[in-house]
């Protein structure tokens, strides 16, 4: 399987794109899972409201806690091969859960992929693996 042929729709809704950007709405109900894809390009993501998120990936068996409270914001570089594996993420809270991904068109401004940094701003009181 090539690039190509990965999933690279890192949202549910694709809001805007130019030569510059690429912007996406990830929307899921309690319980919904988003397609397994990869990130091919340097991103931003927003979460707009509180979201008790779970991720895997593809060929792994560990789960990564992502209780991201509004306002959440996150950066990550994947290298110039993007990231290496295919990943789904869950809402596994009782609301809706909405954020938005902003994709960096072109080449990665770092050679591999980098750990997320982000603003620190999850919800309060719950275990993460941020």
């Amino acid at each position: 399987m090539t690039d190509h042929d990965r999933n690279q729709a890192v949202g549910t809704d694709l809001l805007f794109e130019n030569d510059v950007v690429r912007v996406w709405r990830m929307r899921l109900s309690p319980g919904q899972s988003c397609s397994p894809h990869m990130h091919a390009n340097d991103h931003v993501l927003v979460y707009a409201n509180p979201s008790k998120m779970e991720a895997r990936e593809q060929g792994g068996d560990g789960v990564i806690r992502q209780p991201s409270d509004e306002g959440f914001v996150l950066y990550r570089e994947v290298g110039v091969e993007g990231l290496p594996a295919d990943h789904w993420i869950t809402n596994v809270g009782d609301t809706d859960s909405t954020h938005y991904i902003v994709e960096l068109l072109g080449r990665s401004r770092s050679a591999t992929a980098q750990p997320p940094v982000h603003n620190g701003r999850v919800i309060p009181g719950l275990e993460t693996d941020w």
